[in-house]
Formats: C-alpha cells, sequence, structure tokens
C-alpha cells in the first residue's frame, strides 16, 4: 500500500468546463493531492504554474485553437521539475511520441485511460511529497 504523506500540488490544463469540473472532483478525493489550479488558457496556466508551487500538471493537447505541446516544452524548460501527464481525446501514436519527445512524463487517453490518473500521481516523487510503500 503506498500514500502521500504530504500534499501534492496538481494544476489543471483543458478547456473543456465539464472535464476540468470531472478532474477536479476526481483529484480532490485522493488522499494527498490537492488541485492549486485550473485554467482552460495557455498563456494563463504558464504564468499560473510557474509562479506557483506546482508538483505536477494534467495537460489537454487541444485548447481551442491552440495545441498544448508549447506549453508542455516552455513548462519543462523553465520548471522541469514539475511532472507533467498529457490527458487527450487525440491519443495517436504520432501525438503520444511528440508529446514524450516535448518531455512528457505520461500520455493517457480521456476515454479509456482517465482512472489511471491517480497512478501516475501516486507514482512520482514530487518536491512536497515523500512516497511511502508498505
Amino acid at each position: 500500500m503506498s500514500y502521500i504523506t504530504r500534499t501534492m500540488n496538481l494544476f489543471i490544463v483543458e478547456d473543456s468546463v465539464l472535464i476540468q469540473n470531472r478532474l477536479v472532483r476526481f483529484i480532490e478525493e485522493i488522499p494527498g493531492m490537492h488541485v492549486i489550479g485550473v485554467s482552460g488558457d495557455i498563456d494563463t496556466a504558464y504564468d499560473s504554474v510557474i509562479n506557483s508551487d506546482t508538483d505536477a500538471m494534467i495537460l489537454d493537447l487541444q485548447l481551442g485553437d491552440k495545441n498544448g505541446l508549447q506549453l508542455l516544452k516552455d513548462v519543462k524548460q523553465n520548471k522541469p521539475e514539475v511532472k507533467i501527464v498529457i490527458l487527450t481525446n487525440h491519443s495517436t501514436e504520432d501525438n503520444r511520441v511528440h508529446a514524450m519527445r516535448a518531455g512528457a512524463d505520461g500520455f493517457l487517453d480521456k476515454s479509456t485511460d482517465f482512472d489511471q490518473i491517480q497512478n501516475f500521481l501516486y507514482d512520482w516523487e514530487s518536491p512536497n511529497a515523500s512516497k511511502q510503500v508498505n
């Protein structure tokens, strides 16, 4: 059994309000996890993540007419310790390869892998979390 003894701060970047709400409810039910911000806008998300104690980020690839890959690259360049999982409906092999090359720590399909988010979060080491396994 694993558990996190300190809070992991998570930022969600998703433009669908329905998915935002589902993610927040899902994450807030996981012990040791705290959603510190939600944004559907790339520029706002970047500023918020860079200027906060974000440990991990859930990132959609398609955000309106913009692509989340640039945000992924920018965050990894300026705050490489932030763990980032892509959660997308556009889970083609090409998108997966591009995301992983850009620095993604995980890649999940919204329609089939949603419940695996918790596993990623528990497996990640973060500056504000200590993981213990029994």
